[in-house]
């Protein structure tokens, strides 16, 4: 009976162990394909940006100017006479 026994708990262990493993499931391993993709994805952006010199070019450091004082004009006013016709 003890020879029988062992077997049986093992096989019943493990079956529930890949039963419940997420890796073997269709949902993880589309998790897993697109982790990959991701990843694979990322690290080839990376290198194009590298390759491309992007890295390299930085905006200069701008330094802030005196303010300046900003007048509006009017535009031509009408002139006419007060009396109206």
């Amino acid at each position: 009976m003890k020879k029988l026994l062992r077997p049986m708990v093992l096989l019943f262990v493990s079956s529930t162990l890949l039963a419940s493993c997420s890796m073997l499931t269709a949902q993880g391993r589309r998790e897993r394909s697109y982790e990959r993709y991701v990843r694979k994805s990322s690290l080839g952006r990376v290198k194009q940006q590298k390759r491309m010199g992007f890295h390299k070019t930085k905006l200069p450091a701008m330094e802030p100017s005196e303010p300046m004082e900003t007048t509006t004009v009017a535009g031509p006013e009408s002139v006419g006479s007060g009396s109206g016709y």
